[in-house]
């Protein structure tokens, strides 16, 4: 309303001041502005004055109004076109706004999301490699038990040879002794067989001196037979008693033998079930590590595709940045009046940090040296450029094509 009473105002004044020097040229071309020479005895002639028309000055005021009421419809038309250019370009800005924070908002969200799947990814992935750390300290520690349990027994079954060294020396003893004790029975036996041999020869040659000195020889013979008798049984006895001892010795060590043995199969057994689980564990081992290479993999591959979903968040980020500036340099745009429809150019920004323009090269022009220089006078009418939510998408030089919507 400003703008159309200050035309409204320069109208009636242009008008006006229009008036007056139309009137005023009529009255300066009316007039004789010589001056004649008055030759002495002439006759001075009085001086004709050309009488204006006030019908057709009144019409050529006429004309002059009708122009100007024509003109200054045409000034408001146009003020009003300009001002429902005006509207259309800010409820278009508007509605750019509203589309970049609606754009701006779900860019947020979307990092939001990336930010924490990517922590999640990051706290899952440590907490797996926590266990995993926590899993091999567990082994080390079994496999240093294990590597000490294998030392004890291998201190065992030195001592153990040694044992049964020990044992076989005490069974050869044993059975030399038994050879021993055999042979004595044997010969206890012939020497008992040559005794009554002996006796019955002593006897039969003796008969007769038995029976001469029968009472004394008997008594002498009882006596001496009981001695050796008393002496042969204390030997036989003796000789029981040892071997008795020796057997239980001997049956005692079979027995410690025995058990022995008994302990070593246990021990075996016991090796055997420590070989069988550590193969089980080296097997559990070997499956934990192709499931963290497994979990490498997938966790690669998901990097991958966060990399990749950043880079097509980047690169929409960058094209909506150009897209702002283009649209800033459109609404600072004027079109040249001799420009014709469907012209474009390519555009190379140079920028300072803040946006403001330090210089403008049409790189590759339109064919149309105006409509060109329109571009660059609306771009630097634009400084400073917008800037990128993202600080790390700023460039100090860009380039993107105008081409305004015809």
């Amino acid at each position: 309303m400003k703008l159309r009473t200050i035309i409204d105002n320069f109208t009636a004044t242009s008008l006006a001041i229009i008036v007056h020097v139309v009137l005023l040229g009529i009255l300066v071309v009316s007039l004789d502005w010589t001056t004649p020479s008055v030759r002495p005895g002439a006759t001075v002639k009085p001086v004709e004055a050309i009488v204006v028309d006030e019908s057709q000055v009144a019409e050529e005021i006429e004309q002059i109004k009708k122009r100007e009421e024509k003109k200054r419809k045409e000034e408001q038309k146009r003020t009003k076109d300009l001002e429902r250019d005006a509207q259309k370009a800010r409820d278009q800005r508007r509605e750019e706004e509203r589309r970049l924070s609606e754009l701006q908002r779900r860019l947020a969200e979307d990092k939001r999301k990336q930010d924490d799947l990517a922590r999640r990814q990051r706290e899952e992935a440590a907490k797996s490699l926590a266990e995993v750390r926590r899993e091999q300290a567990r082994e080390l520690e079994a496999l240093k038990k294990l590597r000490r349990e294998e030392s004890e027994m291998e201190k065992r079954r030195l001592e153990e040879e040694k044992a049964l060294a020990v044992l076989a020396a005490q069974h050869k003893a044993l059975a030399e002794e038994k050879r021993t004790i055999e042979e004595a029975k044997r010969n206890s036996e012939a020497e008992r067989k040559r005794v009554e041999d002996q006796t019955r020869k002593a006897k039969a040659a003796q008969e007769a001196e038995q029976r001469r000195v029968a009472a004394l020889a008997a008594a002498a013979t009882a006596k001496a037979a009981q001695e050796k008798r008393k002496k042969e049984e204390a030997e036989k006895k003796r000789k029981a008693t040892q071997a008795q001892k020796n057997a239980e010795e001997a049956q005692k060590k079979a027995e410690e033998a025995k058990r022995k043995a008994e302990e070593k199969r246990k021990r075996v057994e016991a090796e055997r079930k420590r070989a069988e689980a550590e193969r089980k564990r080296a097997e559990a081992q070997e499956r934990r590590k192709q499931e963290e290479a497994a979990l490498r993999e997938q966790l690669a591959i998901e990097q991958a595709q966060m990399d990749a979903q950043r880079a097509r968040l980047r690169d929409r980020h960058l094209a909506e940045y150009i897209g702002q500036i283009q649209a800033t340099v459109n609404r600072n745009w004027i079109r040249p009046t001799a420009a014709p429809k469907g012209l474009k150019c390519t555009v190379k920004v140079a920028q300072i940090p803040g946006g403001d323009v330090v210089s403008v090269i049409i790189t590759k022009g339109s064919g149309n040296v105006a409509f060109d220089r329109s571009v660059e006078n609306a771009v630097l009418r634009s400084s400073p450029l917008p800037q990128p939510k993202d600080p790390s998408l700023f460039a100090r030089e860009i380039i993107f094509e105008f081409e305004p919507e015809d």
